[in-house]
């Protein structure tokens, strides 16, 4: 194929609606980076950044994954690990069931409350882990659009001890694994039936999802940090200069901004759709544990010390894990589509934005029609800061009803 002069009208499909209808000419005149030309930085690695989300998942058995710096593999001895945790966690999914079941003293409330959070929270385990499996294909497809995006941005050029937000991600492990651990042992203290299986059970399984959360709220900050990127890139100061260059030689043309975007668009839907059904199941699990441990709290009788602390616990992790979907979910959404209106905003350095030629009104029908959100259960539910707001509001009303009917 012939190259085309920069300044000479670039060839687009005909389709402008089309996700990936930038063609293959126009996207390679972008000036693509090589690694060797990088010099003095070291292009820091795709899933460096969240490796600890990644490695905590590893760790309980969600993915039978090997971590490269480019990219996530599954291998044979990872599936033979994930299958062997899969297998403890039926087990105790198994035994779980059967001792709720078979607790006479148990009140038929509570019966149901405890019978219900208890197969959420498997379902939600075990549909992470064979989706992850299953689909592992696209997530490889969707870091394939990221690296696209990196060598043509140089977006992974900069100091390779550069860790704040590596150690940000290792800090929030910590603290859900020491949220869990103080679940598992309050829960070892106050149960009366079977107290060692209730708190390895409360721990090991709740930790267990938060760390597929965590892998999926990685995920989609892979998406935020470039889509922040790209609104940098068309960024201009108040002084009128281009407001980000980092060491960059390339004025990126409208066209181009097009093509980037649309690699970042096509790599969160190809993530959301790996994690549509997870997503639906998280929501439901977290407001539901939230709902019904506030039942418990304030259904009129005293509770143990150490049951009030893990049921704090449990309603404080719960409400911390919906709140980490629903912000990441919302902020990588929120930057996306400001891409498209920065793009023909006055602030913009893209150049030659201001001939509208017939490739101008294409990708301004483009940013128009093009929005991405992230959806839970094949679009039944968007997942953005009016879903949070929801779910608060509920929360709220159903409190002061509690309030009101132990009044």
């Amino acid at each position: 194929m012939a190259a085309i002069h920069p300044f000479q009208k670039r060839e687009f499909n005909s389709n402008a609606l089309d996700p990936g209808h930038v063609s293959l000419s126009s996207a390679l005149q972008i000036h693509l980076v090589e690694e060797s030309s990088v010099g003095s930085r070291r292009m820091v690695g795709l899933t460096r950044d969240i490796e600890p989300f990644l490695q905590a998942s590893r760790f309980f058995g969600c993915g039978p994954h090997v971590i490269t710096e480019e990219d996530i593999l599954i291998t044979k001895r990872g599936m033979i690990y994930t299958l062997l945790w899969m297998s403890i966690y039926l087990s105790t999914c198994i035994i779980g069931l059967y001792l709720i079941i078979v607790d006479t003293e148990l009140e038929y409330k509570s019966f149901l409350l405890t019978f219900a959070r208890t197969s959420l929270s498997y379902i939600c385990l075990f549909t992470d882990a064979i989706l992850s499996i299953t689909w592992n294909w696209k997530i490889h497809a969707a870091f394939a659009q990221l690296r696209n995006f990196d060598r043509t941005t140089r977006f992974n050029e900069r100091p390779i001890k550069n860790n704040k937000i590596r150690r940000m991600c290792q800090a929030l492990v910590l603290i859900t694994f020491l949220v869990w651990f103080a679940v598992g042992y309050t829960s070892y203290c106050c149960e009366e039936s079977a107290p060692m299986f209730n708190g390895i059970t409360y721990g090991m399984v709740n930790a267990a999802i938060s760390m597929q959360l965590l892998k999926f709220v990685g995920l989609s900050f892979l998406l935020y940090q470039r889509f922040r990127r790209l609104c940098e890139i068309l960024l201009l100061s108040e002084d009128g200069k281009i407001m980000v260059l980092e060491r960059s030689r390339v004025n990126f043309r409208l066209e181009e901004i097009w093509w980037l975007h649309c690699c970042l668009s096509n790599a969160t839907q190809i993530i959301n759709s790996v994690y549509a059904a997870p997503l639906f199941f998280w929501i439901i699990s977290m407001s539901f544990n939230t709902l019904s441990r506030l039942y418990t709290i304030n259904g009129g009788d005293e509770l143990p010390t150490l049951l009030l602390v893990r049921e704090s616990l449990l309603i404080s992790a719960c409400v911390g894990n919906l709140f980490l979907i629903i912000a990441i979910c919302h902020a990588t959404a929120s930057q996306a589509n400001d891409v498209g209106k920065i793009a023909f905003s006055p602030l913009s350095s893209v150049i030659g934005k201001r001939n509208f030629t017939q490739d101008n009104i294409e990708a301004a029908a483009y940013f128009q029609l093009r929005k991405v959100y992230f959806f839970a259960a094949a679009g039944l539910i968007r997942i953005d800061l009016s879903l949070l707001l929801s779910i608060a509001s509920g929360i709220m009303t159903y409190l002061v009803i509690l309030h009101a009917n132990n009044v």
